[in-house]
């Protein structure tokens, strides 16, 4: 028996308080009871099928309820949860199910089979239904390299995603972490509208109100006017958000002071908070922020800022929460309080193996890890004198400029400065002479276009940053790629300036 059976049917026992989960869109929700049903009728359709412990089943949902009740079904029935995209175009979903050799698909959406060997169910409200007779040959993760209870995979900002595996074990203690921190139980009720294929709203949403008794108010997507009237409905005590969602409300009408006489906090992961951000949204609502710092290899959360907001340090991502950090240089040796290096990891919750999502082939998983255990997370950063965490760039996004090296968050605080810029990228463009310049796009708020807004950008650089870290070039953007969470995705843009010739 699972964990997740266990404090599924423990959770089903109690006395009646209120759904686990609501939908803020239409009211729908899911009782606690529901759910452990819905996991008992997903693991006697397992067996029924013959589909074997470890088989890996993609939840391509986009109704939130049923997305949560074939999250946690999956994990109670032993099998591998791949969460997807449901937004995905179908070229790039046959893709992505077959690099991460899904052996059932269950889903909300008209889907065709896509691939030999592959099961499709129907996300049904009770259970899954299954569409055609069980396949006769091998399941495509037949020779499987691992078969843990999530299986994810990186966001890609900056290069090829790699595919996490996760254990139940991982999970649940992250969750729990999170639960403890942020003080989550009976009678607490977060709002998500993240998106449910990541694992911000897995762990700190799903996971969390399963291990502490919270409910949780879920969107499919977030929606900038309707936002404050589904929180002034639902009344919760927290919010899941992000630097993007924390900006477009900045910009919203100040909600009134009844609608947010429950809100402890606004929790932001998943992408650098400019401060900027923080501080227009702050201002605008009252709602202090809480900001943290997480990633997927490491099941979600690994820092986060203090609930008392006096010991809340700013532009810091807080302190390590049940996770072992260490800021080192590039030999692996941990570095001085103040001194930059490679934000490290390692811990319980922090996975040992990537899968190589090949389309093609055995499937190959390498590690993690370094030699003395440590996960190099690509971040840098540096730690203060009291070990709070704050955070400079990623490794692969420095540019070098004739031997000069800068950080793009630098450069983009201060684009963010300007009262008309509501986004700022920056990156890499090749140079004949130097190397590399960095170069700027900048997206404006709605209704500012103010003339000659480059060269104002031009002098406020000049004004606040030495010589070498001002853009060479600055473009003015109807909008930058994007992740679903709001990151930017640089390597996307760095392939649009090496198509246009680069910086020189």
């Amino acid at each position: 028996m699972t964990v997740a059976t266990r404090l599924l049917a423990a959770r089903a026992q109690e006395p009646p308080r209120e759904p686990a989960f609501i939908a803020g869109a239409d009211g729908h929700s899911v009782s606690w009871p529901a759910l452990a049903a819905y996991a008992e009728r997903l693991r006697g359709l397992t067996a029924a099928r013959r589909v074997p412990p470890g088989a890996r089943i993609g939840l391509v949902v986009a109704d939130p309820l049923r997305f949560a009740a074939a999250y946690l079904g999956g994990l109670a029935a032993g099998l591998t949860v791949v969460p997807v995209d449901p937004r995905l175009p179908a070229p790039a979903l046959e893709d992505f199910l077959a690099r991460l050799r899904v052996d059932v698909v269950v889903t909300d959406a008209p889907l065709s089979a896509p691939g030999a060997g592959v099961e499709i169910w129907v996300a049904g409200s009770a259970a899954p239904v299954p569409m055609g007779a069980p396949p006769t040959g091998a399941r495509p993760s037949a020779g499987a390299a691992l078969r843990p209870a999530v299986l994810l995979a990186t966001s890609g900002t900056t290069g090829e995603p790699k595919g996490v595996p996760l254990s139940e074990a991982q999970l649940l203690h992250a969750a729990r972490r999170v639960a403890r921190h942020h003080r989550f139980g009976p009678g607490q009720r977060g709002y998500s509208p993240l998106p449910l294929f990541h694992v911000n709203a897995q762990v700190m949403g799903l996971l969390a109100a399963l291990v502490s008794g919270a409910s949780l108010v879920l969107d499919g997507r977030f929606e900038p006017d309707a936002y404050w009237s589904r929180v002034a409905q639902w009344s919760p005590t927290w919010l899941n958000t992000v630097p993007a969602i924390l900006d477009a409300l900045a910009a919203q009408p100040a909600p009134p002071e009844a609608t947010l006489a429950r809100v402890r906090f606004a929790r932001c992961a998943s992408a650098p908070l400019p401060g900027p951000t923080h501080d227009a949204f702050t201002t605008r609502t009252g709602v202090a922020v809480l900001n943290t710092y997480g990633m997927t290899e490491a099941a979600g959360q690994i820092t986060a800022n203090p609930l008392d907001a006096s010991a809340r340090r700013a532009g810091s991502v807080g302190l390590p929460v049940g996770v072992g950090l260490a800021v080192a240089d590039p030999d692996g040796r941990p570095v001085p309080p103040g001194v930059q290096g490679m934000v490290m990891l390692h811990g319980r919750p922090v996975t040992r193996r990537y899968l190589e999502l090949t389309r093609h082939g055995a499937e190959a998983s390498r590690s993690a890890r370094d030699a003395n255990g440590w996960l190099p997370t690509g971040d840098l950063g540096f730690r203060d004198e009291d070990g709070y965490v704050y955070l400079v760039g990623r490794a692969d996004d420095v540019i070098n400029r004739g031997g000069e090296k800068l950080h793009p968050q630098e450069v983009e605080h201060v684009l963010l400065g300007h009262p008309a810029v509501g986004s700022a990228a920056v990156v890499a463009a090749p140079h004949e002479r130097l190397g590399q310049v960095p170069v700027a796009f900048v997206m404006l708020r709605p209704s500012h276009a103010p003339a000659g807004l480059v060269e104002e950008l031009r002098r406020l650089c000049a004004e606040r940053l030495p010589r070498h870290k001002c853009p060479a070039a600055i473009t003015v953007t109807a909008e930058l790629p994007t992740s679903p969470t709001g990151k930017v995705l640089r390597r996307a843009l760095r392939a649009d300036v090496a198509a246009l010739g680069g910086g020189r």
